[in-house]
């Protein structure tokens, strides 16, 4: 595997063009898009205050760097004055030397970064005790993963990773685990990390499957994340009961964990995932996932049926659980209500208004998920009418009452 970029550099090997552009930090323009900035103009390293001591230090190597683009916010009266966020593009791993000295300038504290493809190898530290706000990264996902493994003394509070597909990933067999798979983050290199968001970038279609638990593994290190989310587009997913422990065991303080797709492989999870999170995430606060199996319920609903929780519990403090995916309706009403009776014993503070979504299209109407909604609004409000005759008893027991 070659450890040269995708994008080709610059044909004078004396001119650098690692940094793209510079701007406000993510934390000061929290919701400001970049395309919603203004451009200020391109200018030498020289004139960018801030930026003095790395232009020094390209002189020392007897090289320039081609003129930056300044962007800014309408309210920044000196633009100049004030980047704090960098847009780099690695052309090669030999220029790690470069963006080393970048981190070393403590104003700028956010960054997001291109990565080209590098050899299945660790790569040198880099100390990034600067980089305190948000990281973003591009790049094969593999060579990302490689990239943040170098990070050290990392400050940074989010990692947003925009992701592409291994090239190489179909002729390795597809049996074999990815390096980058055999990585674990350094936890003590990020205490202060708490959201992380991967999202797929690939601009066609892809015909093999992304394995969730797999994907992540790098960062179920990372114990004390509370905010992760995954999105694939082009790819199929497989996420199964498998992988909802796994994430369940790696990240038990996760608060948010949503899972989305516009393709699912054929062995989705089922109920067990969710018996999984209720017992070992207590902090959950928000879940989506791409689907659940409405067929096969799982093992652990026998061994456990629902219960409709005692008057005053606080219960699982869960307020907002929503499936992306919806089908036509495949399932008998028996089974529908089971499943809402299963969901609204785990998570009995569910908000329904947050959590079901659908815009009364006649796919909506006919789906799965609509009748089973239908049964969790009326299992809620079974308790909330009438809390002391309901409490503590199996559902099916106390809905024949009615």
């Amino acid at each position: 595997m070659s450890n040269h970029a995708t994008t080709h550099p610059s044909h004078d090997p004396d001119v650098l063009s690692l940094i793209l552009s510079l701007g406000p930090s993510r934390d000061t323009v929290s919701d400001v898009k970049e395309d919603e900035l203004l451009t200020m103009g391109a200018f030498p390293l020289e004139c960018i205050p801030r930026l003095t001591p790395f232009a020094l230090t390209l002189s020392h190597f007897r090289m320039r760097h081609k003129p930056v683009v300044v962007l800014y916010a309408p309210e920044t009266r000196t633009p100049l004055m004030h980047v704090s966020h960098a847009k780099c593009r690695l052309e090669h791993v030999s220029q790690q030397v470069f963006l080393q000295r970048l981190f070393q300038i403590p104003e700028l504290t956010s960054y997001d970064i291109e990565v080209p493809t590098f050899r299945p190898e660790r790569l040198r530290g880099l100390v990034a005790r600067n980089v305190s706000v948000a990281l973003i990264m591009r790049g094969e996902l593999p060579s990302v993963i490689q990239f943040v493994a170098a990070l050290e003394e990392a400050a940074i509070k989010s990692l947003v990773i925009y992701f592409r597909r291994n090239q190489y990933e179909i002729l390795c067999g597809a049996g074999r685990v990815d390096f980058s798979s055999s990585i674990q983050l350094e936890p003590a290199a990020f205490k202060n990390l708490h959201t992380v968001k991967l999202r797929e970038d690939e601009p066609y279609k892809r015909y093999s499957d992304i394995p969730l638990a797999v994907t992540l593994r790098p960062l179920f290190s990372l114990h004390q994340l509370e905010d992760v989310e995954f999105e694939v587009v082009q790819s199929r997913l497989c996420v199964r009961d498998h992988d909802i422990e796994q994430i369940a065991l790696a990240w038990r303080d996760i608060r948010r964990l949503v899972v989305s797709c516009a393709q699912c492989t054929s062995e989705p999870p089922t109920l067990d995932g969710l018996y999984i999170l209720a017992d070992s995430c207590r902090k959950l606060e928000e879940l989506v996932l791409p689907q659940l199996d409405l067929k096969n319920l799982g093992k652990t609903i026998k061994r456990r049926p629902p219960k409709v929780p005692p008057p005053g519990s606080r219960g699982h403090p869960l307020r907002v659980f929503r499936i992306t995916r919806y089908s036509r309706t495949r399932i008998e009403d028996a089974q529908a209500v089971s499943i809402a009776q299963c969901i609204d014993s785990l998570f009995p503070n569910v908000d329904i208004a947050q959590s079901w979504k659908h815009d009364n299209s006649l796919e909506a109407i006919l789906g799965d998920w609509y009748l089973i909604w239908v049964n969790i609004t009326a299992a809620s409000a079974l308790r909330k009418v009438a809390p002391s005759r309901v409490s503590g008893l199996p559902f099916d027991v106390e809905l024949r009452k009615y």
